[in-house]
């Protein structure tokens, strides 16, 4: 019977000395009374004593296995405590972990607390491009070849205090470091986000799409009008938005890279952009948008340059205006969707003109591109209404050779048209293209892409034939792009 009493006793002391890591009174009272009993001796109360002051779980196992080894409990009894000991240790463990979360999944490196209040993910993107031209053999420059690293990102983002979100993005391409998003918004208001620091502006549909999005290695030609002047840069900006519908408007300074061209006044910028689907289903999406922005250049010093290449790489620009004593740029433009299951239509028209100074001629300049897609494995795109553009498209399953699954096919055409002040500037330039694309989706972070373009009706180009006559043949171009991203 006294062996009995004690086993309760030991089994009750040893669970209060889990719950606490420092030796306190209840345990010390234990210990003693164990002693005075002679159910253990002075040497081993002396150890426990010291274990137990140490901190840990491993000196309640040893006071389990000195009284199984005093007599003073049985094995049956031992290994119950033991089962006790086991459980407890694994609850504290499982009650600690609980504090914060980590995943690691297709979409990365992710950490976040058990209320939600913080987060942290890690993730980026690798853009690796073999790029060829054909045509240029005898003109006037001709276009580099090979291949790139067309972009090395990493970013990191999450969430503080539950209403405050962060994200720093670096792109390593081009042997060099440029930063391209790094700002801080605060989500707090139910109607409207605010966000400072280096970002995109609010124009062109396109634009707005991530490269890891797009279908197509590059942009259109509307690009060559909205990227040099309403791309990433620093500034505050607003946006409102439902789940088929946006508003966003903001307000800038130039971006994050210091000028080359010897500047000092940076200028200033507004944009803003109107989004609404009126059908927005899984299956079925009408997409319908518009946009507007003005920048503003005081500096004498500034020019803007517009311009496309049959490749990133070539460095061969077959529209290449630069405008020099701008006083200001504005750009107004249209866009519209329609997808119908695997099959899509995305359009858009800008249309900007170039204020200048010293009593010069305003500039017009017109950029449109139509696209067609056709998902033959028969997935649709994702469209994200509160955003008004288009994300990477998900196949139904992922490429396995062992499982004989193919992930997703999508083959896709566009049409361009560019008019850069041509006829009304000295390097005013008209041109057109086609596109064409077909993508493989291994899975959720790995794409392939093949892309073949044909640029042509190219007038007033600074690319020449070698006697200096006008280009009167078009120009080929290649690019097969193998793409990572979390």
């Amino acid at each position: 019977m006294a062996i009995n009493k004690t086993a309760k006793v030991l089994a009750l002391g040893s669970i209060l000395m889990l719950g606490n890591g420092a030796a306190s009174a209840e345990n010390k009272a234990l210990l003693d009374t164990l002693l005075q009993n002679g159910s253990i001796n002075q040497v081993q109360y002396d150890n426990l004593t010291k274990q137990k002051a140490s901190g840990g779980d491993g000196d309640i196992q040893s006071l389990n296995e000195v009284l199984l080894q005093n007599g003073i409990i049985n094995q049956a009894q031992y290994d119950e405590l033991t089962k006790q000991v086991v459980a407890e240790t694994k609850q504290e463990v499982v009650k600690e972990s609980d504090d914060v979360i980590f995943t690691m999944d297709s979409k990365g490196f992710q950490a976040k607390s058990a209320d939600n209040a913080f987060k942290f993910k890690v993730g980026g993107r690798i853009q690796v491009d073999a790029n060829g031209d054909i045509g240029d053999e005898d003109l006037s420059k001709n276009s580099t070849e090979g291949v790139e690293l067309r972009r090395a990102r990493i970013y990191i983002k999450g969430v503080v205090w539950e209403d405050y979100k962060y994200n720093i993005e670096a792109d390593f391409a081009d042997n060099g470091i440029s930063m391209k998003d790094v700002f801080l918004t605060y989500k707090g208001i139910d109607w409207l986000e605010v966000t400072v620091g280096n970002q995109k502006q609010p124009i062109s549909m396109e634009l707005q799409e991530s490269s890891n999005d797009i279908m197509f290695t590059e942009r259109s030609t509307v690009n060559a009008l909205t990227g040099p002047v309403f791309d990433r840069a620093i500034g505050l900006h607003f946006k409102s938005s439902g789940k088929s519908w946006s508003a966003q408007l903001g307000f800038y300074g130039d971006n994050i890279s210091p000028e080359k061209d010897g500047a000092v006044d940076e200028g200033w910028s507004a944009a803003s952009r109107l989004t609404f689907a009126p059908i927005n289903t899984k299956a079925m999406v009408l997409h319908l948008g518009a946009y507007g922005g003005y920048k503003g250049l005081s500096d004498s010093k500034r020019k803007v340059k517009f311009f496309t290449e049959t490749t990133h790489m070539s460095n061969l620009k077959l529209t290449n205006v630069a405008v020099a004593d701008v006083d200001g740029v504005g750009i107004i433009g249209a866009e519209a969707a329609y997808m119908f299951g695997p099959f899509s239509v995305q359009g858009e028209y800008a249309h900007e003109w170039v204020a200048r100074k010293n009593g010069e001629k305003t500039l017009d300049l017109n950029a449109a591109y139509v696209q067609f897609a056709w998902t033959l494995t028969g997935e649709a795109r994702k469209y994200k209404g509160s955003d008004g553009e288009f994300k990477y498209l998900s196949s139904g399953e992922h490429f396995s050779w062992n499982k004989n699954t193919w992930g997703a096919f999508e083959l896709a055409t566009r049409y361009g048209l560019l008019d850069a002040a041509y006829g009304s500037y000295t390097d005013g330039t008209r041109e057109q293209d086609v596109t064409v694309a077909l993508n493989w989706y291994l899975n959720n972070n790995v794409r392939l892409m093949a892309d073949y373009r044909y640029a042509f009706d190219l007038a007033g180009s600074q690319i020449t034939n070698l006697d200096g006559s006008d280009l009167d043949h078009g120009i080929h171009s290649f690019t097969f792009r193998t793409q990572f991203r979390l």
